[in-house]
């Protein structure tokens, strides 16, 4: 992979969250990490938006289990550089590129929300080096089941998310709330929640993450979220088929924010994929889960290839 071999001045060794690299294209990438630093790798791809800090809330969980959280932040979020892909295979590289930088063999690979379809696409460029593929309500295939969908979603995920303008107003008022009323981009980050996520979203520690992890990623600007939105609501362009590596799905069965329609879909469709449906969940049950998923990857084969 095309990448030097060297870390910027912004790299904070004593608290693990501000890591810098520096892409050979002069991009800067952020990345934090979390867990134990001498522990099994596993790389945590964050949700739509979001940033490195999404995965705070599972420190603890993952020095209890030995393993290494490894948070990289997609292009135009938090401390990366923006940049425009044409697919998702190719933004994707970036994170094979700091995989390629540690010097992880092999690793497990987390994709929750929005970060799902780049793991899915990481794991397509390089499956001999994923050793699970664990995805916890993710954003799966839209294009494929769009007339499978609610209609507030097919709105959602098939119009505005494809207008860069829309998205970007959507991500403009939401970062200009988060800094003058966060109280009230919270209130409708809830709204649309289910009854289940309400529960989990009023606990402070939660509220207090989530604040942290949007408010970081959207402080440079609202082009990692419009990018997102814009290749993972196209046509994937993956062999789905092809990517036989072992994964498990993980999906609340009352979802209001991603269409569960399109996880089930993605289950199928990934040769080795359990699929487990939460009843009763939410979206965000994974911030008050997130052990749970931990122990999946702990329980995952760690023989090299």
């Amino acid at each position: 992979m095309d990448i030097r071999t060297d870390i910027l001045d912004e790299r904070r060794n004593t608290d693990r969250r501000s890591s810098v690299l520096r892409l050979q294209d002069g991009r800067k990438l952020g990345y934090a990490e979390f867990g134990d630093p001498d522990g099994a790798p596993v790389i945590a791809l964050h949700g739509t938006p979001g940033s490195r800090l999404m995965f705070a809330l599972a420190d603890q969980e993952a020095r209890m289990r030995n393993l290494r959280i490894i948070a990289p932040e997609r292009a135009g979020y938090g401390l990366s550089d923006a940049k425009d892909f044409r697919t998702l295979h190719d933004a994707s590289e970036d994170i094979a590129g700091l995989a390629d930088f540690l010097d992880l063999k092999k690793f497990a690979l987390i994709g929750v929300s929005g970060g799902g379809p780049f793991a899915v696409a990481l794991a397509a460029s390089n499956p001999e080096r994923i050793k699970l593929l664990a995805l916890v309500s993710p954003v799966g295939p839209i294009a494929d089941v769009a007339d499978r969908m609610s209609a507030w979603h097919r709105h959602l995920f098939t119009e505005l998310a494809l207008s860069s303008f829309a998205s970007g107003s959507f991500f403009w008022g939401l970062k200009g709330l988060l800094a003058v009323a966060p109280d009230v981009a919270y209130a409708g980050l809830k709204h649309h929640a289910s009854v289940a996520d309400h529960v989990l979203l009023e606990r402070e520690e939660v509220r207090a993450s989530l604040y942290e992890a949007i408010t970081e990623g959207l402080h440079p600007g609202v082009d990692g979220p419009v990018q997102d939105l814009q290749l993972y609501c196209r046509p994937w362009g993956l062999d789905l088929g092809k990517i036989d590596v072992p994964s498990i799905i993980w999906q609340g069965s009352d979802d209001t924010i991603v269409p569960a329609e399109a996880a089930y879909y993605l289950a199928r469709a990934l040769p080795q994929c359990r699929l487990e449906v939460r009843p009763g969940d939410g979206h965000y049950w994974v911030f008050g889960q997130f052990g749970m998923v931990l122990d999946a990857v702990k329980a995952a084969p760690t023989t090299v290839a």
